[in-house]
Protein backbone atom coordinates (compact mmCIF):
# COMPACT_ATOMS: atom_id res chain seq x y z
CA UNK A 1 0.00 0.00 0.00
CA UNK A 2 1.07 3.59 -0.56
CA UNK A 3 0.02 4.63 2.96
CA UNK A 4 2.63 4.21 5.69
CA UNK A 5 2.37 5.03 9.41
CA UNK A 6 3.17 8.56 10.54
CA UNK A 7 6.67 8.78 11.93
CA UNK A 8 5.77 11.00 14.89
CA UNK A 9 4.01 8.87 17.53
CA UNK A 10 1.95 11.75 18.93
CA UNK A 11 0.56 12.75 15.53
CA UNK A 12 -0.11 9.09 14.73
CA UNK A 13 -2.10 8.97 17.97
CA UNK A 14 -4.04 12.08 16.91
CA UNK A 15 -5.05 10.36 13.66
CA UNK A 16 -6.27 7.45 15.76
CA UNK A 17 -8.33 9.78 17.98
CA UNK A 18 -9.89 11.49 14.95
CA UNK A 19 -10.86 8.15 13.44
CA UNK A 20 -12.33 6.94 16.74
CA UNK A 21 -14.33 10.15 17.10
CA UNK A 22 -15.55 9.87 13.52
CA UNK A 23 -16.64 6.26 13.98
CA UNK A 24 -18.53 7.10 17.18
CA UNK A 25 -20.34 10.00 15.48
CA UNK A 26 -21.16 7.64 12.63
CA UNK A 27 -23.10 5.48 15.10
CA UNK A 28 -25.66 8.31 15.23
CA UNK A 29 -26.11 7.95 11.49
CA UNK A 30 -26.38 4.17 11.75
CA UNK A 31 -28.98 4.36 14.54
CA UNK A 32 -31.27 6.63 12.55
CA UNK A 33 -30.60 4.59 9.42
CA UNK A 34 -32.05 1.52 11.13
CA UNK A 35 -34.94 3.60 12.47
CA UNK A 36 -35.69 4.94 8.99
CA UNK A 37 -35.60 1.42 7.53
CA UNK A 38 -38.07 0.14 10.12
CA UNK A 39 -40.49 3.03 9.60
CA UNK A 40 -43.61 1.68 7.82
CA UNK A 41 -43.91 2.47 4.13
CA UNK A 42 -45.89 5.63 3.50
CA UNK A 43 -44.94 7.17 6.84
CA UNK A 44 -43.22 10.52 6.54
CA UNK A 45 -39.90 10.62 8.38
CA UNK A 46 -39.53 13.87 10.39
CA UNK A 47 -37.24 16.47 8.86
CA UNK A 48 -35.04 16.70 11.96
CA UNK A 49 -34.43 12.96 11.81
CA UNK A 50 -33.43 13.10 8.14
CA UNK A 51 -31.09 16.05 8.76
CA UNK A 52 -29.34 14.53 11.77
CA UNK A 53 -28.98 11.22 9.90
CA UNK A 54 -27.57 12.96 6.82
CA UNK A 55 -25.11 15.23 8.64
CA UNK A 56 -23.88 12.52 10.99
CA UNK A 57 -22.76 10.78 7.81
CA UNK A 58 -21.46 13.70 5.77
CA UNK A 59 -19.88 15.72 8.58
CA UNK A 60 -19.21 13.32 11.43
CA UNK A 61 -18.20 10.27 9.41
CA UNK A 62 -16.78 11.54 6.13
CA UNK A 63 -15.41 15.04 6.72
CA UNK A 64 -13.89 14.25 10.11
CA UNK A 65 -12.18 11.21 8.58
CA UNK A 66 -10.91 13.32 5.67
CA UNK A 67 -9.29 15.70 8.16
CA UNK A 68 -7.64 12.66 9.76
CA UNK A 69 -6.36 11.56 6.35
CA UNK A 70 -5.13 15.11 5.72
CA UNK A 71 -3.02 15.07 8.89
CA UNK A 72 -1.79 11.55 8.10
CA UNK A 73 -0.62 12.33 4.56
CA UNK A 74 0.73 15.80 5.22
CA UNK A 75 2.76 14.68 8.24
CA UNK A 76 4.02 11.37 6.89
CA UNK A 77 7.64 10.61 7.72
CA UNK A 78 8.61 14.21 8.53
CA UNK A 79 10.28 15.30 11.74
CA UNK A 80 7.87 17.76 13.35
CA UNK A 81 8.14 20.18 16.27
CA UNK A 82 6.27 20.17 19.55
CA UNK A 83 4.23 23.18 18.43
CA UNK A 84 3.21 21.27 15.29
CA UNK A 85 2.04 18.34 17.42
CA UNK A 86 0.08 20.63 19.75
CA UNK A 87 -1.49 22.45 16.80
CA UNK A 88 -2.60 19.20 15.19
CA UNK A 89 -4.04 18.05 18.51
CA UNK A 90 -6.01 21.28 18.92
CA UNK A 91 -7.36 20.98 15.37
CA UNK A 92 -8.42 17.38 15.98
CA UNK A 93 -10.23 17.97 19.28
CA UNK A 94 -11.86 21.16 18.06
CA UNK A 95 -13.14 19.29 14.99
CA UNK A 96 -14.59 16.46 17.09
CA UNK A 97 -16.39 18.86 19.47
CA UNK A 98 -17.61 21.24 16.76
CA UNK A 99 -18.82 18.48 14.43
CA UNK A 100 -20.49 16.56 17.25
CA UNK A 101 -22.31 19.68 18.42
CA UNK A 102 -23.31 20.55 14.87
CA UNK A 103 -24.86 17.12 14.30
CA UNK A 104 -26.85 17.23 17.54
CA UNK A 105 -27.96 20.82 16.89
CA UNK A 106 -29.80 19.69 13.74
CA UNK A 107 -31.98 17.42 15.83
CA UNK A 108 -32.64 20.08 18.45
CA UNK A 109 -33.15 22.98 16.04
CA UNK A 110 -35.69 21.26 13.80
CA UNK A 111 -37.55 19.31 16.50
CA UNK A 112 -37.84 22.10 19.08
CA UNK A 113 -39.17 25.61 18.75
CA UNK A 114 -37.69 28.77 20.21
CA UNK A 115 -34.19 30.03 20.92
CA UNK A 116 -32.67 26.54 20.77
CA UNK A 117 -32.44 27.07 16.99
CA UNK A 118 -29.49 29.40 17.60
CA UNK A 119 -27.43 26.28 18.34
CA UNK A 120 -27.48 25.43 14.64
CA UNK A 121 -25.71 28.53 13.25
CA UNK A 122 -23.47 28.65 16.35
CA UNK A 123 -22.09 25.15 15.87
CA UNK A 124 -22.32 25.62 12.11
CA UNK A 125 -19.92 28.55 12.24
CA UNK A 126 -17.60 26.54 14.48
CA UNK A 127 -17.68 23.50 12.16
CA UNK A 128 -17.12 25.63 9.05
CA UNK A 129 -14.28 27.42 10.82
CA UNK A 130 -12.58 24.10 11.54
CA UNK A 131 -12.87 23.03 7.90
CA UNK A 132 -11.45 26.34 6.66
CA UNK A 133 -8.64 26.03 9.21
CA UNK A 134 -7.85 22.54 7.91
CA UNK A 135 -7.75 23.82 4.33
CA UNK A 136 -5.48 26.76 5.22
CA UNK A 137 -3.27 24.37 7.21
CA UNK A 138 -2.98 22.16 4.11
CA UNK A 139 -1.85 25.16 2.05
CA UNK A 140 0.83 26.05 4.60
CA UNK A 141 2.04 22.48 4.97
CA UNK A 142 2.11 21.84 1.22
CA UNK A 143 5.23 23.99 0.93
CA UNK A 144 6.94 21.83 3.56
CA UNK A 145 6.51 18.51 1.78
CA UNK A 146 9.69 16.90 0.50
CA UNK A 147 7.66 15.59 -2.45
CA UNK A 148 4.20 16.85 -3.41
CA UNK A 149 2.16 13.93 -4.72
CA UNK A 150 -1.21 13.82 -6.45
CA UNK A 151 -2.69 12.58 -3.17
CA UNK A 152 -1.65 15.86 -1.53
CA UNK A 153 -3.39 17.82 -4.29
CA UNK A 154 -6.56 15.73 -4.16
CA UNK A 155 -6.92 16.09 -0.39
CA UNK A 156 -6.26 19.83 -0.52
CA UNK A 157 -8.79 20.19 -3.33
CA UNK A 158 -11.33 18.21 -1.31
CA UNK A 159 -10.83 20.52 1.68
CA UNK A 160 -11.26 23.61 -0.51
CA UNK A 161 -14.55 22.37 -1.96
CA UNK A 162 -15.98 21.18 1.36
CA UNK A 163 -14.95 24.49 2.98
CA UNK A 164 -16.96 26.44 0.39
CA UNK A 165 -19.81 23.97 0.84
CA UNK A 166 -19.69 24.44 4.62
CA UNK A 167 -19.88 28.21 4.14
CA UNK A 168 -23.10 27.86 2.17
CA UNK A 169 -24.40 25.43 4.80
CA UNK A 170 -23.88 28.04 7.52
CA UNK A 171 -25.61 30.68 5.41
CA UNK A 172 -28.60 28.36 4.97
CA UNK A 173 -28.80 28.00 8.76
CA UNK A 174 -28.70 31.77 9.19
CA UNK A 175 -31.55 32.15 6.71
CA UNK A 176 -33.87 30.51 9.24
CA UNK A 177 -33.11 33.38 11.63
CA UNK A 178 -32.62 36.50 9.52
CA UNK A 179 -34.65 35.59 6.44
CA UNK A 180 -33.78 34.51 2.92
CA UNK A 181 -30.77 36.19 1.34
CA UNK A 182 -29.03 33.56 -0.84
CA UNK A 183 -30.10 34.33 -4.43
CA UNK A 184 -31.27 31.65 -6.82
CA UNK A 185 -34.19 29.24 -6.85
CA UNK A 186 -32.30 26.26 -5.38
CA UNK A 187 -30.54 27.58 -2.28
CA UNK A 188 -30.09 24.10 -0.78
CA UNK A 189 -28.42 23.02 -4.02
CA UNK A 190 -25.62 25.56 -3.48
CA UNK A 191 -24.63 23.56 -0.41
CA UNK A 192 -25.58 20.03 -1.43
CA UNK A 193 -23.92 20.17 -4.86
CA UNK A 194 -20.58 21.11 -3.34
CA UNK A 195 -20.81 18.51 -0.58
CA UNK A 196 -21.62 15.80 -3.11
CA UNK A 197 -18.89 16.72 -5.60
CA UNK A 198 -16.14 16.99 -3.00
CA UNK A 199 -16.58 13.29 -2.32
CA UNK A 200 -14.94 12.43 -5.66
CA UNK A 201 -11.74 14.21 -4.61
CA UNK A 202 -11.69 12.58 -1.19
CA UNK A 203 -12.47 9.12 -2.58
CA UNK A 204 -9.83 9.37 -5.31
CA UNK A 205 -7.22 10.42 -2.73
CA UNK A 206 -7.95 7.34 -0.61
CA UNK A 207 -7.90 4.95 -3.59
CA UNK A 208 -4.63 6.41 -4.83
CA UNK A 209 -3.17 6.12 -1.35
CA UNK A 210 -3.99 2.41 -1.38
CA UNK A 211 -2.91 1.33 -4.86
CA UNK A 212 -0.14 3.70 -6.02
CA UNK A 213 3.05 1.80 -6.68
CA UNK A 214 5.44 4.54 -5.59
CA UNK A 215 4.22 6.56 -2.57
CA UNK A 216 7.00 9.11 -3.19
CA UNK A 217 6.16 9.80 -6.84
CA UNK A 218 5.75 13.50 -7.62
CA UNK A 219 2.39 14.77 -8.86
CA UNK A 220 1.73 14.42 -12.56
CA UNK A 221 -0.05 16.66 -15.03
CA UNK A 222 -2.77 14.07 -15.47
CA UNK A 223 -3.27 13.94 -11.70
CA UNK A 224 -3.43 17.72 -11.50
CA UNK A 225 -5.99 17.92 -14.31
CA UNK A 226 -8.05 15.22 -12.58
CA UNK A 227 -8.11 17.24 -9.37
CA UNK A 228 -8.85 20.54 -11.14
CA UNK A 229 -11.67 18.97 -13.18
CA UNK A 230 -13.58 18.01 -10.07
CA UNK A 231 -12.72 21.21 -8.17
CA UNK A 232 -13.95 23.42 -11.01
CA UNK A 233 -17.05 21.25 -11.50
CA UNK A 234 -17.90 21.61 -7.81
CA UNK A 235 -17.42 25.39 -7.78
CA UNK A 236 -19.63 25.71 -10.86
CA UNK A 237 -22.62 24.54 -8.81
CA UNK A 238 -23.11 27.60 -6.58
CA UNK A 239 -22.09 29.94 -9.43
CA UNK A 240 -24.73 28.38 -11.68
CA UNK A 241 -27.45 28.65 -9.04
CA UNK A 242 -26.62 32.04 -7.53
CA UNK A 243 -26.11 33.85 -10.84
CA UNK A 244 -28.80 31.90 -12.76
CA UNK A 245 -26.44 30.98 -15.56
CA UNK A 246 -27.69 29.30 -18.77
CA UNK A 247 -28.29 25.56 -18.85
CA UNK A 248 -25.21 25.05 -21.03
CA UNK A 249 -23.14 25.37 -17.85
CA UNK A 250 -24.60 22.04 -16.74
CA UNK A 251 -23.10 20.42 -19.84
CA UNK A 252 -19.69 21.78 -18.83
CA UNK A 253 -20.25 20.42 -15.31
CA UNK A 254 -20.98 16.93 -16.67
CA UNK A 255 -18.00 17.06 -19.07
CA UNK A 256 -15.70 17.95 -16.15
CA UNK A 257 -17.11 15.12 -14.04
CA UNK A 258 -16.38 12.55 -16.75
CA UNK A 259 -12.99 14.06 -17.57
CA UNK A 260 -11.98 13.59 -13.94
CA UNK A 261 -13.41 10.07 -13.96
CA UNK A 262 -11.54 9.11 -17.12
CA UNK A 263 -8.22 10.34 -15.74
CA UNK A 264 -8.89 8.63 -12.41
CA UNK A 265 -9.61 5.30 -14.10
CA UNK A 266 -6.60 5.58 -16.39
CA UNK A 267 -4.26 6.51 -13.54
CA UNK A 268 -5.41 4.61 -10.43
CA UNK A 269 -8.94 3.28 -10.84
CA UNK A 270 -7.84 0.49 -13.15
CA UNK A 271 -5.37 -0.67 -10.49
CA UNK A 272 -8.07 -0.64 -7.82
CA UNK A 273 -10.35 -2.74 -10.01
CA UNK A 274 -7.66 -5.42 -10.36
CA UNK A 275 -7.48 -5.96 -6.59
CA UNK A 276 -8.85 -9.15 -5.05
CA UNK A 277 -12.30 -8.25 -3.60
CA UNK A 278 -12.18 -11.24 -1.23
CA UNK A 279 -9.05 -10.17 0.61
CA UNK A 280 -9.29 -8.77 4.14
CA UNK A 281 -7.25 -5.62 3.61
CA UNK A 282 -7.65 -2.03 2.39
CA UNK A 283 -7.24 -2.94 -1.28
CA UNK A 284 -10.46 -4.99 -1.17
CA UNK A 285 -12.33 -1.99 0.22
CA UNK A 286 -10.84 0.13 -2.58
CA UNK A 287 -12.13 -2.34 -5.19
CA UNK A 288 -15.74 -1.83 -4.10
CA UNK A 289 -15.27 1.86 -3.41
CA UNK A 290 -14.08 2.40 -6.97
CA UNK A 291 -17.06 0.55 -8.44
CA UNK A 292 -19.47 2.70 -6.44
CA UNK A 293 -17.54 5.85 -7.38
CA UNK A 294 -18.30 5.07 -11.03
CA UNK A 295 -21.97 4.37 -10.23
CA UNK A 296 -22.33 7.57 -8.20
CA UNK A 297 -20.70 9.75 -10.84
CA UNK A 298 -23.01 8.38 -13.55
CA UNK A 299 -26.05 9.00 -11.34
CA UNK A 300 -24.76 12.49 -10.52
CA UNK A 301 -24.29 13.34 -14.19
CA UNK A 302 -27.78 12.00 -14.99
CA UNK A 303 -29.30 14.08 -12.18
CA UNK A 304 -27.54 17.24 -13.36
CA UNK A 305 -28.07 16.84 -17.09
CA UNK A 306 -31.51 15.19 -17.23
CA UNK A 307 -33.36 15.55 -13.93
CA UNK A 308 -32.36 19.10 -13.00
CA UNK A 309 -34.02 20.62 -16.11
CA UNK A 310 -36.88 18.07 -15.91
CA UNK A 311 -37.57 17.26 -12.22
CA UNK A 312 -40.85 15.54 -13.11
CA UNK A 313 -38.81 12.71 -14.65
CA UNK A 314 -37.21 11.78 -11.31
CA UNK A 315 -38.34 8.31 -10.19
CA UNK A 316 -39.31 7.93 -6.50
CA UNK A 317 -36.32 5.71 -5.75
CA UNK A 318 -33.65 7.94 -7.29
CA UNK A 319 -32.84 10.07 -4.24
CA UNK A 320 -32.20 7.11 -1.95
CA UNK A 321 -30.08 5.28 -4.53
CA UNK A 322 -28.12 8.43 -5.37
CA UNK A 323 -27.29 9.29 -1.75
CA UNK A 324 -26.46 5.77 -0.59
CA UNK A 325 -24.29 4.94 -3.60
CA UNK A 326 -22.12 7.90 -2.54
CA UNK A 327 -22.18 7.83 1.25
CA UNK A 328 -22.29 4.07 1.78
CA UNK A 329 -21.12 2.45 -1.46
CA UNK A 330 -18.25 4.79 -2.22
CA UNK A 331 -17.24 6.55 0.99
CA UNK A 332 -18.04 4.00 3.69
CA UNK A 333 -16.18 1.29 1.77
CA UNK A 334 -13.15 3.56 1.38
CA UNK A 335 -13.20 4.94 4.92
CA UNK A 336 -13.39 1.46 6.43
CA UNK A 337 -10.43 0.60 4.19
CA UNK A 338 -8.65 3.69 5.52
CA UNK A 339 -9.29 2.58 9.09
CA UNK A 340 -8.05 -0.87 8.16
CA UNK A 341 -4.84 0.70 6.88
CA UNK A 342 -4.45 2.66 10.14
CA UNK A 343 -4.79 -0.54 12.21
CA UNK A 344 -2.61 -2.96 10.26
CA UNK A 345 -0.53 -3.55 13.39
CA UNK A 346 -3.55 -5.27 15.01
CA UNK A 347 -5.26 -6.75 11.95
CA UNK A 348 -5.41 -10.11 13.74
CA UNK A 349 -8.19 -8.70 15.94
CA UNK A 350 -11.60 -9.83 14.60
CA UNK A 351 -9.77 -11.07 11.53
CA UNK A 352 -12.80 -12.84 10.08
CA UNK A 353 -15.10 -9.88 10.65
CA UNK A 354 -13.46 -7.64 8.05
CA UNK A 355 -14.04 -9.84 4.97
CA UNK A 356 -17.53 -10.63 6.26
CA UNK A 357 -18.29 -6.92 6.63
CA UNK A 358 -17.01 -6.23 3.10
CA UNK A 359 -19.36 -8.77 1.56
CA UNK A 360 -22.39 -7.98 3.74
CA UNK A 361 -22.07 -4.24 3.17
CA UNK A 362 -21.88 -4.47 -0.60
CA UNK A 363 -24.47 -7.22 -1.00
CA UNK A 364 -26.66 -5.25 1.41
CA UNK A 365 -26.45 -2.18 -0.81
CA UNK A 366 -27.69 -4.24 -3.76
CA UNK A 367 -30.58 -5.66 -1.68
CA UNK A 368 -31.51 -2.17 -0.49
CA UNK A 369 -31.49 -0.77 -4.02
CA UNK A 370 -33.44 -3.72 -5.42
CA UNK A 371 -36.25 -3.43 -2.87
CA UNK A 372 -36.33 0.36 -3.09
CA UNK A 373 -36.52 0.38 -6.89
CA UNK A 374 -39.00 -2.48 -7.32
CA UNK A 375 -41.19 -2.21 -4.21
CA UNK A 376 -40.40 1.28 -2.83
CA UNK A 377 -39.45 -0.35 0.48
CA UNK A 378 -36.78 0.92 2.90
CA UNK A 379 -36.46 -2.36 4.78
CA UNK A 380 -33.55 -3.45 2.59
CA UNK A 381 -31.40 -0.90 4.42
CA UNK A 382 -31.31 -3.35 7.33
CA UNK A 383 -29.13 -5.73 5.30
CA UNK A 384 -26.85 -2.88 4.28
CA UNK A 385 -26.73 -1.57 7.85
CA UNK A 386 -25.64 -4.93 9.27
CA UNK A 387 -22.57 -4.87 7.04
CA UNK A 388 -21.86 -1.24 7.94
CA UNK A 389 -22.10 -1.73 11.68
CA UNK A 390 -20.03 -4.92 11.54
CA UNK A 391 -17.30 -3.03 9.71
CA UNK A 392 -17.44 -0.06 12.08
CA UNK A 393 -17.33 -2.24 15.21
CA UNK A 394 -14.37 -4.13 13.78
CA UNK A 395 -12.43 -0.93 13.16
CA UNK A 396 -13.36 0.61 16.52
CA UNK A 397 -12.07 -2.50 18.28
CA UNK A 398 -8.84 -2.37 16.28
CA UNK A 399 -8.38 1.37 16.77
CA UNK A 400 -8.71 0.88 20.51
CA UNK A 401 -5.93 -1.71 20.45
CA UNK A 402 -3.75 -0.11 17.79
CA UNK A 403 -0.50 1.63 18.67
CA UNK A 404 -0.78 5.33 19.23
CA UNK A 405 2.02 6.68 21.32
CA UNK A 406 2.33 9.83 23.36
CA UNK A 407 4.97 12.47 23.62
CA UNK A 408 5.31 16.06 24.70
CA UNK A 409 2.55 18.12 23.16
CA UNK A 410 0.42 15.11 22.23
CA UNK A 411 -3.32 15.17 22.89
CA UNK A 412 -4.22 13.30 26.04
Amino acid sequence: MGLTPVRNAAVWNTVKILFLGSALLFLINIFFGFDNALTPAGTVIPRWQILIHLHAGTVGWITLSVIGLLIWIYTGQREVSGSYVRGVGILAWTAIIAFGGYIISFGLAFSQAGPVFFLLPTFGVAAAGVIWAAFIWSLVQLRRQAVVTTVHLLIMGALLVVAVGALFGVLLGLEHIVGLFIPGSDRIGTHAGLMDTYLFLAAAAIVEGFVRKDPNARWTRAGLVQALSWIIAALLVPIFIVFTLPQEVILLFVILLFLGLGLFLARMGKLALTQNPLRADPTAWSFYGTIWLIVFLILFAYAAFVLLPNPDLMPPWFGAVFVHSAFVGMMTNLLLGLYSARTQDVRHILATWEPTAILLLNLGILVFFLLKITQDLRIGAIFMGIGVILGVLTMVARLGASGGGTSEGAPS
